[in-house]
């Protein structure tokens, strides 16, 4: 009887990764932008030619997909009908959820507690006895507290309020002016999130000014937050994952520091978790 193939799919805007699983091993391969949200046809035509690939690499094709149980995180999965859309575009058949999902399998291994992804945009997503609870992730524009992004954004903000007199001057708010040439204003005109998010690394580069503590104790305020309408409890483990999740590690106050706990895979290791829990 021919082995059962698992699949674990993760992708979104910046590219897609794909796991493939038979027997004893596990092939991995990347492709190209997944966003499900703006570009469907291009998020599948990444998707399976990345599958194609994996598939290759156990000597196996598209046409013995009949036997293999896939779960696919992917970012916008969250938005009202968004996954059940995607799925019913992809050739085969496929658990398709938002990536935060597979994320908090592979950042926990299935366990239960709690995920704070800070990175260019963050979420926060929590597993209990009572089911999987998400908070944020709603992106830039009109959400994403305390990831990177967010940070650029309000440094940029009160580095012009110094520049104005309103706040004491600040090594920081000098460092910021010269990061966002020719000037915040028309800096901001045409940055994304991307761009938001290098920013923020110089708060972190000097975070011992006055200005930056205070951005810095603005973001862990907006963790603390997200953390707290997920109802995390003291004492349940918690893992930060994203770039500025780990920037922040030193500054964590003491009672999410005893919580903290190191991330025990990826999101595609979660993703491929989820397949193998399949029927």
């Amino acid at each position: 009887m021919a082995d059962r193939i698992d699949i674990g799919i993760d992708g979104g805007g910046t590219g897609c990764r794909v796991a493939v699983s038979v027997g004893d091993t596990v092939t991995e391969t990347t492709g190209g932008p997944a966003n499900i949200v703006t570009d469907p046809p291009g998020a599948e035509a990444a998707i399976r030619q990345a599958l194609i690939e994996g598939l290759a690499a156990h000597g196996l094709g598209l046409e013995d997909m009949g036997r293999a149980r896939v779960c696919a995180g992917l970012a916008g999965g969250r938005l009202p009908g968004v996954a059940d859309a995607f799925a019913t575009r992809l050739p085969f058949l496929a658990y398709v959820v938002d990536d935060s999902v597979t994320a908090l399998e592979g950042a926990l291994g299935g366990a239960m507690g709690t995920l704070a992804s800070l990175g260019t945009g963050s979420f926060f997503i929590r597993k209990s006895a009572s089911g999987i609870r998400h908070v944020g992730g709603w992106g830039f524009h009109l959400g994403d507290e305390g990831s990177a992004a967010w940070l650029g954004r309000r440094a940029l903000s009160l580095a012009l309020r110094v520049a104005d007199g309103r706040l004491p001057a600040d090594p920081l708010a000098e460092a910021l002016m010269e990061a966002a040439p020719p000037h915040p204003v028309l800096f901001a005109r045409d940055a994304r999130p991307g761009d938001f998010a290098q920013v923020a690394r110089v708060v972190l580069a000097h975070a011992e000014t006055p200005l930056a503590r205070r951005l810095i104790t603005e973001t862990l305020e907006a963790l603390t937050e997200g953390l707290a309408d997920l109802g995390h409890a003291p004492g349940a483990p918690l893992v930060v994952t994203g770039g500025l999740g780990e920037l922040l590690a030193p500054h964590l106050p003491e009672a999410l520091s005893r919580d903290l706990r190191p991330a025990l895979g990826r999101p595609l290791d979660g993703a491929l978790a989820l397949a193998r829990g399949l029927p």
